[in-house]
Protein backbone atom coordinates (compact mmCIF):
# COMPACT_ATOMS: atom_id res chain seq x y z
CA UNK A 1 0.00 0.00 0.00
CA UNK A 2 1.32 3.63 -1.12
CA UNK A 3 1.90 6.37 1.45
CA UNK A 4 -1.04 8.13 0.16
CA UNK A 5 -3.79 5.47 0.32
CA UNK A 6 -2.56 4.64 3.96
CA UNK A 7 -3.21 8.20 5.00
CA UNK A 8 -6.74 8.94 2.78
CA UNK A 9 -7.99 5.48 4.33
CA UNK A 10 -6.69 5.91 7.85
CA UNK A 11 -8.35 9.65 8.11
CA UNK A 12 -11.65 7.88 6.66
CA UNK A 13 -11.36 5.11 9.14
CA UNK A 14 -10.88 7.82 12.01
CA UNK A 15 -14.04 10.11 10.78
CA UNK A 16 -16.65 7.03 10.18
CA UNK A 17 -20.19 8.92 10.38
CA UNK A 18 -18.16 12.21 9.97
CA UNK A 19 -18.78 13.40 5.65
CA UNK A 20 -15.69 14.85 4.78
CA UNK A 21 -15.15 16.42 1.49
CA UNK A 22 -11.69 16.04 -0.29
CA UNK A 23 -10.49 19.25 0.70
CA UNK A 24 -11.79 18.99 4.34
CA UNK A 25 -9.54 15.23 4.06
CA UNK A 26 -6.76 17.14 2.93
CA UNK A 27 -6.83 19.43 5.95
CA UNK A 28 -7.07 16.11 8.23
CA UNK A 29 -4.19 14.59 6.87
CA UNK A 30 -2.29 17.40 7.32
CA UNK A 31 -3.19 17.59 11.13
CA UNK A 32 -2.73 14.49 11.52
CA UNK A 33 0.93 13.59 9.47
CA UNK A 34 1.98 17.10 8.62
CA UNK A 35 1.98 17.51 5.34
CA UNK A 36 -0.52 16.77 2.43
CA UNK A 37 -1.28 17.87 -1.00
CA UNK A 38 -4.73 17.99 -2.62
CA UNK A 39 -3.92 17.25 -6.37
CA UNK A 40 -2.03 13.89 -5.15
CA UNK A 41 -4.79 13.58 -2.41
CA UNK A 42 -7.51 14.44 -5.46
CA UNK A 43 -6.00 11.86 -7.75
CA UNK A 44 -5.63 9.29 -5.78
CA UNK A 45 -9.31 9.21 -4.26
CA UNK A 46 -10.34 9.35 -7.90
CA UNK A 47 -7.97 5.98 -8.50
CA UNK A 48 -9.69 4.09 -5.64
CA UNK A 49 -13.25 5.24 -6.42
CA UNK A 50 -12.67 3.69 -9.94
CA UNK A 51 -11.60 0.53 -7.46
CA UNK A 52 -14.77 0.76 -5.94
CA UNK A 53 -13.10 0.91 -2.90
CA UNK A 54 -14.21 4.23 -1.76
CA UNK A 55 -17.34 6.09 -2.77
CA UNK A 56 -17.77 9.40 -3.71
CA UNK A 57 -21.03 11.50 -3.42
CA UNK A 58 -21.85 15.06 -4.81
CA UNK A 59 -22.69 17.76 -2.41
CA UNK A 60 -23.19 21.15 -4.22
CA UNK A 61 -19.89 21.58 -5.82
CA UNK A 62 -17.90 19.33 -2.87
CA UNK A 63 -17.23 15.64 -2.89
CA UNK A 64 -17.67 13.67 -0.16
CA UNK A 65 -15.76 10.57 0.30
CA UNK A 66 -16.71 7.57 2.39
CA UNK A 67 -15.22 3.93 2.80
CA UNK A 68 -16.91 1.60 0.77
CA UNK A 69 -17.52 -1.39 3.28
CA UNK A 70 -19.71 -3.77 0.29
CA UNK A 71 -15.64 -3.99 -1.05
CA UNK A 72 -14.21 -7.43 -0.17
CA UNK A 73 -11.03 -5.94 -0.04
CA UNK A 74 -11.05 -3.05 2.19
CA UNK A 75 -11.02 -4.91 5.23
CA UNK A 76 -7.75 -6.35 4.29
CA UNK A 77 -6.97 -2.37 3.29
CA UNK A 78 -7.63 -1.85 7.03
CA UNK A 79 -6.18 -4.40 8.85
CA UNK A 80 -2.50 -3.37 6.72
CA UNK A 81 -3.30 -0.13 8.21
CA UNK A 82 -3.43 -0.92 11.65
CA UNK A 83 -0.26 -3.18 11.53
CA UNK A 84 1.96 -0.46 9.77
CA UNK A 85 0.85 1.93 12.23
CA UNK A 86 1.45 -0.72 15.22
CA UNK A 87 5.15 -1.34 13.46
CA UNK A 88 5.99 2.94 12.92
CA UNK A 89 4.88 3.01 16.72
CA UNK A 90 6.73 0.49 18.19
CA UNK A 91 10.20 0.86 16.03
CA UNK A 92 11.96 2.63 18.50
CA UNK A 93 9.85 1.60 21.75
CA UNK A 94 11.38 -1.56 22.52
CA UNK A 95 10.19 -1.29 26.20
CA UNK A 96 6.16 -1.04 24.62
CA UNK A 97 6.89 -3.89 22.55
CA UNK A 98 7.86 -6.47 25.54
CA UNK A 99 4.41 -5.22 26.95
CA UNK A 100 2.53 -5.99 24.11
CA UNK A 101 3.86 -8.63 22.86
CA UNK A 102 3.00 -10.25 26.67
CA UNK A 103 -0.35 -9.48 26.15
CA UNK A 104 -0.47 -10.85 23.17
CA UNK A 105 0.74 -14.12 24.50
CA UNK A 106 -1.79 -13.94 27.75
CA UNK A 107 -4.74 -12.96 26.12
CA UNK A 108 -4.30 -15.35 22.57
CA UNK A 109 -5.70 -18.24 23.90
CA UNK A 110 -8.52 -16.64 25.82
CA UNK A 111 -11.42 -17.66 23.07
CA UNK A 112 -13.65 -14.56 24.31
CA UNK A 113 -11.12 -12.23 22.79
CA UNK A 114 -12.31 -10.73 19.61
CA UNK A 115 -9.63 -7.81 19.24
CA UNK A 116 -7.39 -5.56 21.74
CA UNK A 117 -7.45 -1.72 20.73
CA UNK A 118 -4.53 0.56 22.14
CA UNK A 119 -5.76 3.62 22.41
CA UNK A 120 -3.96 7.01 22.34
CA UNK A 121 -0.74 5.10 21.74
CA UNK A 122 1.64 7.96 21.62
CA UNK A 123 0.14 10.20 24.36
CA UNK A 124 0.08 7.50 26.90
CA UNK A 125 3.19 5.79 26.40
CA UNK A 126 4.58 9.48 27.20
CA UNK A 127 2.93 9.29 30.08
CA UNK A 128 4.08 5.78 31.43
CA UNK A 129 0.82 3.92 30.60
CA UNK A 130 -1.49 2.00 28.45
CA UNK A 131 -4.77 2.18 27.67
CA UNK A 132 -6.95 -0.63 25.64
CA UNK A 133 -10.05 -1.79 24.58
CA UNK A 134 -10.76 -5.35 24.77
CA UNK A 135 -13.40 -6.41 22.76
CA UNK A 136 -15.70 -9.73 23.67
CA UNK A 137 -17.40 -12.40 21.71
CA UNK A 138 -20.63 -12.81 22.35
CA UNK A 139 -21.57 -15.76 24.65
CA UNK A 140 -24.76 -16.45 26.66
CA UNK A 141 -22.72 -17.99 29.86
CA UNK A 142 -22.40 -15.56 32.16
CA UNK A 143 -20.04 -17.35 34.86
CA UNK A 144 -17.95 -17.66 31.90
CA UNK A 145 -18.61 -14.05 31.05
CA UNK A 146 -17.51 -12.81 34.51
CA UNK A 147 -14.55 -15.20 34.82
CA UNK A 148 -12.83 -13.90 31.59
CA UNK A 149 -13.37 -10.76 32.66
CA UNK A 150 -11.51 -11.69 36.08
CA UNK A 151 -8.67 -13.34 33.64
CA UNK A 152 -8.13 -10.27 31.80
CA UNK A 153 -7.94 -7.77 34.61
CA UNK A 154 -5.80 -10.02 36.68
CA UNK A 155 -3.34 -10.62 33.94
CA UNK A 156 -3.37 -6.75 33.35
CA UNK A 157 -2.68 -6.16 36.98
CA UNK A 158 0.55 -8.28 37.21
CA UNK A 159 1.92 -6.94 33.78
CA UNK A 160 2.09 -3.46 35.21
CA UNK A 161 3.10 -4.48 38.39
CA UNK A 162 6.32 -6.37 36.62
CA UNK A 163 6.68 -3.83 33.74
CA UNK A 164 6.17 -0.70 35.93
CA UNK A 165 3.32 0.63 33.67
CA UNK A 166 -0.31 1.70 34.14
CA UNK A 167 -2.45 -0.56 32.25
CA UNK A 168 -5.76 0.52 31.86
CA UNK A 169 -8.39 -1.70 29.94
CA UNK A 170 -12.28 -1.33 29.13
CA UNK A 171 -13.46 -4.95 28.66
CA UNK A 172 -16.78 -4.69 26.85
CA UNK A 173 -19.27 -7.50 25.51
CA UNK A 174 -19.86 -7.76 22.28
CA UNK A 175 -23.39 -6.05 22.46
CA UNK A 176 -22.13 -3.64 24.68
CA UNK A 177 -19.77 -2.50 22.03
CA UNK A 178 -22.35 -2.41 19.47
CA UNK A 179 -24.84 -0.33 21.86
CA UNK A 180 -22.04 2.08 22.39
CA UNK A 181 -20.80 2.83 19.40
CA UNK A 182 -24.42 3.19 17.76
CA UNK A 183 -25.55 5.77 21.32
CA UNK A 184 -26.06 9.63 20.52
CA UNK A 185 -24.39 10.06 23.75
CA UNK A 186 -21.15 11.22 24.27
CA UNK A 187 -19.03 7.96 26.07
CA UNK A 188 -16.03 6.99 26.12
CA UNK A 189 -15.51 4.34 23.25
CA UNK A 190 -17.15 6.68 20.45
CA UNK A 191 -13.79 8.93 21.26
CA UNK A 192 -11.18 5.86 21.95
CA UNK A 193 -11.55 4.19 18.56
CA UNK A 194 -11.01 7.67 17.14
CA UNK A 195 -6.89 7.32 17.53
CA UNK A 196 -6.38 3.79 18.06
CA UNK A 197 -3.83 0.98 16.98
CA UNK A 198 -5.77 -2.72 16.71
CA UNK A 199 -2.97 -4.71 17.90
CA UNK A 200 -4.40 -8.00 17.81
CA UNK A 201 -6.76 -9.57 15.24
CA UNK A 202 -7.51 -6.69 13.15
CA UNK A 203 -9.64 -7.94 10.61
CA UNK A 204 -11.99 -9.34 13.42
CA UNK A 205 -12.55 -5.45 14.50
CA UNK A 206 -13.24 -4.37 10.60
CA UNK A 207 -15.43 -7.14 10.07
CA UNK A 208 -17.07 -6.01 13.47
CA UNK A 209 -17.40 -2.50 11.84
CA UNK A 210 -18.71 -3.29 8.29
CA UNK A 211 -21.54 -5.68 9.84
CA UNK A 212 -22.87 -3.22 12.12
CA UNK A 213 -22.84 -0.14 9.48
CA UNK A 214 -24.10 -2.94 7.08
CA UNK A 215 -27.14 -4.00 9.79
CA UNK A 216 -28.10 0.19 8.83
CA UNK A 217 -26.42 1.50 12.11
CA UNK A 218 -25.24 4.79 11.96
CA UNK A 219 -21.46 4.84 13.51
CA UNK A 220 -19.95 8.12 14.58
CA UNK A 221 -16.96 8.58 16.16
CA UNK A 222 -15.94 11.63 18.13
CA UNK A 223 -11.99 13.15 17.92
CA UNK A 224 -10.63 14.25 21.55
CA UNK A 225 -11.58 12.84 24.84
CA UNK A 226 -14.01 14.02 27.56
CA UNK A 227 -12.36 15.60 30.72
CA UNK A 228 -14.00 14.77 33.81
CA UNK A 229 -12.12 18.24 35.73
CA UNK A 230 -13.74 19.99 32.89
CA UNK A 231 -17.38 18.97 32.07
CA UNK A 232 -19.27 22.38 32.18
CA UNK A 233 -21.26 22.90 34.89
CA UNK A 234 -24.20 23.26 32.14
CA UNK A 235 -24.23 19.98 30.35
CA UNK A 236 -23.32 18.35 34.22
CA UNK A 237 -26.43 19.26 35.52
CA UNK A 238 -28.65 18.84 32.54
CA UNK A 239 -27.41 15.40 32.46
CA UNK A 240 -27.98 14.75 36.24
CA UNK A 241 -31.28 15.68 35.27
CA UNK A 242 -31.92 13.28 32.56
CA UNK A 243 -30.79 10.64 34.63
CA UNK A 244 -33.37 11.05 37.49
CA UNK A 245 -31.20 13.56 39.48
CA UNK A 246 -33.10 17.03 39.55
CA UNK A 247 -31.57 19.60 41.87
CA UNK A 248 -33.35 22.07 43.55
CA UNK A 249 -32.38 25.14 42.18
CA UNK A 250 -30.19 25.23 39.35
CA UNK A 251 -31.95 26.26 35.96
CA UNK A 252 -31.90 23.38 33.49
CA UNK A 253 -30.48 24.51 30.10
CA UNK A 254 -29.94 22.21 27.05
CA UNK A 255 -26.29 20.72 27.33
CA UNK A 256 -24.65 17.80 25.16
CA UNK A 257 -26.11 14.22 25.78
CA UNK A 258 -23.34 12.94 27.94
CA UNK A 259 -23.57 8.86 29.15
CA UNK A 260 -23.94 8.22 32.83
CA UNK A 261 -20.78 6.85 33.69
CA UNK A 262 -18.92 9.82 32.68
CA UNK A 263 -21.45 11.94 34.95
CA UNK A 264 -20.55 9.80 37.76
CA UNK A 265 -16.65 10.12 36.95
CA UNK A 266 -17.31 13.79 37.16
CA UNK A 267 -18.91 14.00 40.40
CA UNK A 268 -16.28 11.76 41.73
CA UNK A 269 -13.66 13.43 40.31
CA UNK A 270 -14.42 16.85 41.71
CA UNK A 271 -14.49 15.26 45.03
CA UNK A 272 -18.22 16.45 44.94
CA UNK A 273 -19.93 15.88 48.85
CA UNK A 274 -22.95 17.36 47.83
CA UNK A 275 -23.65 15.24 44.68
CA UNK A 276 -22.23 11.98 45.77
CA UNK A 277 -25.75 11.12 46.76
CA UNK A 278 -26.90 11.54 43.06
CA UNK A 279 -24.68 8.76 42.11
CA UNK A 280 -26.24 6.32 43.92
CA UNK A 281 -29.64 7.35 42.71
CA UNK A 282 -28.88 7.66 39.17
CA UNK A 283 -27.21 3.82 39.39
CA UNK A 284 -30.17 3.18 40.58
CA UNK A 285 -32.70 5.30 38.69
CA UNK A 286 -31.10 3.51 35.38
CA UNK A 287 -29.86 0.46 35.79
CA UNK A 288 -30.42 -0.83 32.31
CA UNK A 289 -28.53 2.32 31.08
CA UNK A 290 -25.57 1.67 33.45
CA UNK A 291 -22.60 -0.12 32.26
CA UNK A 292 -20.33 -1.34 35.46
CA UNK A 293 -17.27 -2.18 32.88
CA UNK A 294 -16.98 1.65 32.02
CA UNK A 295 -17.58 2.64 35.46
CA UNK A 296 -14.55 0.47 36.38
CA UNK A 297 -12.15 1.59 33.60
CA UNK A 298 -12.86 5.21 34.60
CA UNK A 299 -12.36 4.26 38.17
CA UNK A 300 -8.98 3.18 37.74
CA UNK A 301 -8.56 5.35 34.94
CA UNK A 302 -9.16 8.78 37.47
CA UNK A 303 -8.12 7.05 41.13
CA UNK A 304 -11.53 6.67 42.68
CA UNK A 305 -12.07 3.09 42.56
CA UNK A 306 -12.09 2.86 46.42
CA UNK A 307 -14.48 5.38 46.99
CA UNK A 308 -16.72 4.10 43.91
CA UNK A 309 -16.45 0.33 45.80
CA UNK A 310 -18.01 2.06 48.99
CA UNK A 311 -20.72 3.45 46.82
CA UNK A 312 -21.69 0.53 45.40
CA UNK A 313 -21.83 -1.85 48.46
CA UNK A 314 -24.21 0.59 50.34
CA UNK A 315 -26.51 0.47 46.91
CA UNK A 316 -26.42 -3.02 47.36
CA UNK A 317 -27.42 -2.83 51.17
CA UNK A 318 -29.63 -0.15 50.59
CA UNK A 319 -31.65 -1.36 47.34
CA UNK A 320 -32.20 -4.98 47.36
CA UNK A 321 -32.95 -5.35 43.60
CA UNK A 322 -29.66 -3.45 42.43
CA UNK A 323 -28.03 -6.98 44.21
CA UNK A 324 -27.65 -9.12 41.38
CA UNK A 325 -26.34 -5.92 39.45
CA UNK A 326 -23.60 -4.95 41.53
CA UNK A 327 -22.38 -7.88 42.94
CA UNK A 328 -20.34 -7.92 39.68
CA UNK A 329 -18.34 -4.80 39.61
CA UNK A 330 -18.04 -5.20 43.97
CA UNK A 331 -16.49 -9.08 42.81
CA UNK A 332 -13.60 -7.74 40.47
CA UNK A 333 -12.67 -4.55 42.40
CA UNK A 334 -12.33 -6.98 45.37
CA UNK A 335 -10.46 -9.39 43.43
CA UNK A 336 -8.47 -6.35 42.28
CA UNK A 337 -7.80 -5.41 46.08
CA UNK A 338 -9.03 -2.02 45.62
CA UNK A 339 -9.98 -0.72 49.51
CA UNK A 340 -12.90 0.64 50.06
CA UNK A 341 -13.65 4.22 50.89
CA UNK A 342 -16.59 3.98 53.14
CA UNK A 343 -19.71 5.75 51.94
CA UNK A 344 -21.91 7.94 54.07
CA UNK A 345 -24.55 5.18 54.11
CA UNK A 346 -27.22 7.38 55.72
CA UNK A 347 -26.99 10.50 53.76
CA UNK A 348 -27.34 8.22 50.69
CA UNK A 349 -30.49 6.46 52.19
CA UNK A 350 -31.60 10.22 52.72
CA UNK A 351 -31.34 10.87 48.91
CA UNK A 352 -32.61 7.75 47.82
CA UNK A 353 -35.57 8.06 49.50
CA UNK A 354 -36.22 11.71 48.72
CA UNK A 355 -35.94 10.67 44.64
CA UNK A 356 -38.35 7.50 45.71
CA UNK A 357 -35.53 4.63 44.76
CA UNK A 358 -35.99 3.00 48.22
Amino acid sequence: MDETTLRILDILSREIGNPLSINELTQKIEKIYGTAHYVNIYDKISLLANENIIMLTKTGRSSIATMNFENYLLIDLLSEIELKRKQNFLKNKPEVQVVLMEIDTCLHDIQLVRSITMINPEKNTKLNRIELVIHMKKSDDRKVIQKTKIAIHMIMENLQKIHNIKVDCLVLESETFLDLLKSNEVNPLREMLYNKIVVLYPQDFWIEIRNIIGSGIKIKLEEGETNPAKMAERDLVYNLTRFGYAEFGPQIKSGRLVCIEYVISTILFHNDARRTGAIPVMLAKNAKKTNYDIILFLSRKYGYAEKMLGILRALRNLAAYMKAIVDEPINLLNILNIEEIKADQKSIKEAMRLYNVV
